[in-house]
């Protein structure tokens, strides 16, 4: 059994504290095979009061280990009364781009990257509506679907490496 803490990015005063449990069994018959179960749960009660009943996913293996935990998890938080929340009066912002914002000389060679933020308290970052504009000084080009995103609610990376590079050779 391992413990771990969960805290609600909008109240950042209260954690509650999970046991996260992985058995196996033997089953019976000619393979004689192991099934895996994972077990999470808390002593925190829910929001009137009463206990929270801890959640069993069973079959689990390496490959939904990760998959499993977080739907599993996500459940058992929503029962609990994380008041009083914050506001999330603060924008999310760009911390750094690469190249330069601010060199009008940048390589046709280059990638662009940038990083977005939101500090906590924080709802966390929305990518749903996102939409990329990438200006050549005469057009827009709208390459949302060419972004590479990586990263978490509360920072990403983002990431477009043009598909083609166009060369004009002259004579």
């Amino acid at each position: 059994m391992a413990e771990f803490y969960v805290r609600n990015s909008l109240n950042l005063n209260k954690s509650v504290k999970f046991n996260i449990t992985l058995r196996y069994y033997v089953i019976k018959g000619v393979e004689g095979e192991s099934v895996w179960t994972l077990e999470i749960g808390t002593t925190y009660p829910d929001i009137n009061g009463d206990p929270i009943n801890p959640k069993r996913i069973y079959n689990v293996s390496a490959a939904n280990f990760d998959d499993v935990i977080e739907p599993a998890l996500a459940e058992l938080c929503a029962q609990i009364d994380w008041s009083p929340l914050m506001s999330d009066k603060e924008a999310p912002f760009v911390e750094s781009t690469s190249p330069l914002d601010d060199n009008l000389n940048v390589n046709i060679n280059s990638n662009i990257e940038m990083f977005l933020k939101d500090d906590l308290p924080s709802a966390g970052i929305d990518l749903s509506n996102m939409k990329i504009i990438l200006n050549n000084g005469a057009i827009d080009f709208d390459i949302t679907e060419e972004i590479e995103i990586d990263g978490d609610p509360y920072e990403y990376s983002l990431k477009w490496r043009p598909p083609m590079r166009v060369y004009d050779t002259y004579d």
